[in-house]
């Protein structure tokens, strides 16, 4: 299963995730949850990347346990500008509707209201 946790500042900005696990819907190369959290999740970095000047921290191992986390640099404040904090908020509601659909194989969890490392 694939456990995607969502991280929010005090004022319930973004400010990071950890995505973690396999779906397990399919085989390797052939599972479409995978894919499709994979597609998401590295987008939304990659974007963040090539269109703002958003500072953040990125580390990943997906060969042994499918795992990426994102932490933006100021995590206290969370997006420090809108185009930030809406490819955040973009990638979690494509997450939840992977997770409307594949629930048996994907769980998001959205925590607010105060840091959490």
């Amino acid at each position: 299963m694939i456990k995607a946790e969502i991280f929010r500042n005090k004022d319930f900005v973004i400010y990071g995730f950890r995505v973690t696990g396999h779906a397990g819907y399919e085989e390797d190369g052939e599972d479409i949850v995978c894919s499709a959290v994979s597609i998401l999740v590295i987008n939304t970095i990659n974007c963040i990347e090539k269109f703002t000047k958003e500072k953040f921290s990125c580390d990943s191992d997906e060969e042994n346990v499918g795992y990426i986390a994102f932490y933006l640099t100021d995590i206290e404040h969370g997006a420090k500008n809108h185009d930030v904090e809406l490819l955040l908020e973009s990638m979690l509601y494509g997450l939840n509707n992977i997770e409307k659909g594949y629930g048996k194989y994907i769980k998001v969890f959205d925590k607010g209201g105060g840091v959490v490392c």
